[in-house]
């Protein structure tokens, strides 16, 4: 179970937005990157000109519960930005979706 907090610093979005930390799949793009913490952070972007702010929230719901039911033993930053598109994926395929990402895939 990955224990997380906050991605919040804008130094820190800025950083892990390059296309070598870049997975996308059904319109979701999961941005992941090793980091130096002791537990990993969590940070989450949909437009509000898309959605109302209950599916929003429904959405960021979601995404911690995914995250939250990740194995790893490495901490790691994680921006998620969903879209319209993927307001309806369940649980299990957005934990599939980001488990799926390069760099967390055990070699």
């Amino acid at each position: 179970m990955v224990r997380f907090t906050a991605l919040n610093k804008k130094n820190d979005f800025f950083r892990l937005k390059k296309e070598t930390n870049c997975f996308t799949e059904k319109g979701l793009r999961v941005y992941i990157e090793k980091n130096q913490e002791k537990v990993s952070r969590l940070g989450i972007s949909i437009s509000s000109k898309q959605t109302t702010a209950v599916e929003r929230n429904k959405f960021k719901r979601r995404i911690k519960e995914a995250v939250r039911g990740l194995e790893d033993k490495e901490s790691f930053d994680i921006y998620i930005i969903g879209s319209k598109k993927n307001l309806n994926l369940k649980i299990l395929e957005i934990q599939k979706i980001i488990s799926s990402h390069p760099k967390l895939i055990k070699k």
